[in-house]
């Protein structure tokens, strides 16, 4: 989960860097973060339903917190975090914006905003659709893959690359043999697929590509403006047009592995 992209300053952030050593210190682990970021999430949502500008000034406080949280989960796993640690990023990062639209729509019901539910039940198409949108141009996805060669027995799909007149004593025999690992330093990192996942590419349109692909942590920035300064209809008109503009981005011009969350 490699905090990579216009909206991963992890590196970059001291009160990023303060907490994640300290949650290093007291042993948390980057799963125990992704649960402290879905608690606040709920909490969020909580704020959110009473309708009021108090609770949409708490609630967005709350997604800050959350994506504060994100940060520094991402800083503790590093730029390979294991199988488990993404798993549980993407489906308590999906229930916990899920609780958040639901507590906008119960909030924009008691605001008297007429089909907050129908709006929410858009968004959540709108943002489905953007998923899979950019979940096309992913790695593999492209084509079938190629049939494995036949005929082919283990000691020659072992053996078949050496050279017969190599001396016994050469000692690159064994790294080709049992396979030498791969230098750290070489070693390509792995693009997460959760909340920061966003290619680094060089260049001034960067953040502007970054931003186009709408991940989560701009969808609760939209969440977090216009709850405080607008209600919950024009809340989700504005994260279906974001996530609209995000699956024709990923269509126009797919970038394999940009903006998974």
């Amino acid at each position: 989960m490699a905090a990579a992209g216009a909206f991963s300053a992890s590196g970059r952030f001291p009160p990023v860097r303060a907490a994640a050593g300290a949650a290093a210190r007291a042993e948390l682990t980057p799963a125990a973060i992704t649960r402290v970021g879905t608690v606040l999430g709920v909490l969020a949502a909580l704020w959110f339903s009473s309708g009021d500008l108090r609770g949409a000034v708490a609630g967005s406080v709350l997604l800050g917190a959350v994506l504060f949280c994100d940060q520094v989960r991402d800083a503790l796993a590093g730029p390979s975090p294991d199988a488990f640690t993404e798993w549980l990023d993407v489906v308590l990062g999906r229930f916990r914006e899920y609780a958040v639209y639901a507590g906008l729509a119960v909030g924009g019901v008691l605001a008297g905003v007429e089909d907050a539910w129908a709006w929410a039940a858009g968004a959540l198409i709108a943002n489905a659709l953007r998923d899979t949108a950019i979940a096309s141009g992913a790695p593999g996805t492209a084509g079938p893959r190629p049939p494995a060669p036949r005929g082919r027995d283990w000691s020659s799909a072992v053996l078949g690359g050496l050279d017969p007149e190599r001396p016994p004593g050469d000692p690159g025999l064994t790294s080709e043999l049992l396979g030498d690992p791969v230098p750290e330093r070489e070693r390509p990192r792995r693009r997460r697929t959760g909340s920061y996942a966003l290619a680094a590419r060089p260049g001034p349109l960067s953040g502007l590509r970054a931003a186009a692909c709408f991940p989560e942590p701009v969808r609760f920035l939209v969440i977090a403006v216009t709850a405080v300064f607008a209600d919950a209809r024009v809340t989700f008109i504005a994260l279906i047009t974001g996530c609209a503009i995000a699956a024709t981005a990923a269509l126009v011009d797919p970038r394999p592995g940009e903006g998974r969350r």
